[in-house]
């Protein structure tokens, strides 16, 4: 079961810089983002505890997972050498590479050890982000000893680096390029910010990346403007009226399913954004924003086998998808943090996992099979092609729409199977003239009378239509 579907060959070609196009991220915004920003799906990775051995070269294993998935983004916690007491967020410094990742002491030969896993992913049209740290480093490292005035303070029980300090400022930004540049990687996810540095630092590193022919995406931690600098944040939906991104770590919510209606937040920007914009009603304002549904630092996790999770929330939602591997067959954290859980490939050996894992890969091949709709990313997220869909589950149904065609998803919250009655707004939809509608899951065509249908969904699950 576990081989069934293969979405490798739906995946977006990898361009080389030349042939990308950069976009505006925001109303009016200059062009910065790369055009391959509107297919990701993207899954983060840790290293050392994916495959046993915590090799880059055994990631290759990761690669080719993902791109049976349809995922076509990675984005890899830190990759530098952790040092006494580090954690790799806790490290010696963004110049260093961790040796027991790349299998070799000489750190020049580390870094062509990460371009050619980079390599390798590109191969299978995976895009690489690389996590990089601005707090600072273990009180080890040593950078402390070479560079003591690089420093002020402490951080997350290392030393905290000196962001007013010009020189040091002109070395990290350096050597963010650099390491662009010399490993291929395909932008950044920034550990922190825009908390430590703001946005004149990583625009700096954007603008001299582009100097230098490369296009890359950036995307901050917490909740940012986009300043020129960011793409998005990790956390694009989270409901800061009653929730941090602390708690949510914690105690997952389940945003779209327990809390708000998905189709009023994404119209309203309700939920989504910056603590700041949802406080001032500009939440959901700019182009890009993920669906986190989980990443190292949750300590339970809320996928679980569960469909509407993975599908209905994030999927076929107008966000960029974004899990921590394993979650799409089963892997857990049970009120331990999940960054140091190592994965368990042998999930996959379960019916159900295994059945769970197949139904994420049909999600993806209809997302992917469709990228009129699901690539469709206005400069204003809150004018997103999505509309409310009379069903009478109990939880809101929607269809994603473009160019006289519609993904129609219903939600089954309940923990038993229903049968319903789902109407078609074809005026909404754009669609005129008879209906043709067709179950996605089954492939089997549905009898319609051109304005609603009968659905049979199982428990909590989801029924996926196309109609045209």
């Amino acid at each position: 079961m576990y081989n069934m579907i293969d979405n490798s060959a739906l995946m977006p070609a990898y361009r080389p810089d030349e042939l990308v196009d950069l976009e505006p991220c925001e109303p009016g915004g200059k062009p910065m983002t790369p055009d391959w920003a509107k297919s990701l799906i993207m899954m983060e990775v840790h290293l050392e505890t994916a495959t046993p051995e915590g090799t880059f070269e055994a990631g290759i294993r990761v690669l080719d997972h993902c791109a049976k998935l349809g995922v076509n983004c990675i984005w890899l916690t830190p990759i530098y050498e952790k040092g006494e007491g580090g954690n790799g967020y806790g490290n010696c410094g963004p110049h260093t590479v961790e040796p027991a990742l790349t299998g070799v002491g000489d750190p020049d030969e580390g870094w062509r050890v990460v371009k050619r896993f980079v390599d390798e992913a590109h191969r299978r049209n995976i895009r690489i982000l690389l996590d990089i740290i601005t707090w600072g480093t273990i009180s080890a490292a040593p950078l402390c000893r070479e560079h003591p005035d690089w420093y002020k303070g402490e951080a997350w029980g290392g030393k905290a680096f000196d962001w007013s300090n010009s020189e040091f400022v002109d070395w990290y930004v350096s050597v963010a390029i650099d390491n662009i540049i010399k490993t291929g990687a395909d932008g950044y996810r920034c550990d922190c910010e825009p908390i430590y540095t703001g946005y004149k630092v990583f625009n700096r590193v954007r603008e001299g990346c582009l100097a230098r022919g490369r296009k890359i995406l950036v995307m901050a931690e917490d909740g940012c403007d986009r300043a020129d600098c960011f793409d998005m944040e990790q956390d694009g939906v989270l409901w800061y009226k009653d929730w941090s991104r602390g708690d949510q770590y914690k105690t997952p919510k389940r945003f779209y399913l327990d809390e708000l209606d998905i189709v009023d937040s994404v119209k309203s920007g309700v939920g989504i954004g910056s603590a700041k914009h949802q406080s001032g009603d500009t939440g959901g304002q700019y182009r890009f924003y993920t669906y986190c549904v989980s990443n190292h630092d949750f300590q339970y996790s809320i996928t679980n086998r569960n469909r509407l999770v993975m599908g209905y929330q994030a999927i076929f939602a107008p966000f960029i998808p974004l899990w921590y591997f394993g979650g799409e067959f089963n892997m857990r954290a049970e009120r331990q943090v999940i960054y140091f859980v190592p994965v368990d490939w042998s999930k996959l050996n379960d019916a159900e996992n295994a059945r769970f894992f197949e139904d994420i890969k049909r999600y993806i091949r209809i997302r992917r099979s469709y990228p009129e709709i699901f690539e469709y990313w206005p400069e204003d997220h809150r004018r997103a092609n999505i509309c409310h869909v009379e069903a009478g589950t109990g939880l809101c149904a929607y269809a994603r729409y473009a160019g006289g065609r519609a993904i129609i998803v219903v939600p089954n919250p309940l923990g038993y199977a229903i049968d319903t009655t789902v109407a078609i707004p074809c005026s909404e939809l754009g669609i005129t003239g008879d209906v043709r509608l067709t179950d996605l899951l089954t492939g089997d065509a549905i009898r319609t009378d051109g304005r609603s249908f009968g659905a049979h969904i199982e428990g909590e699950a989801i029924g996926v239509y196309l109609a045209e």
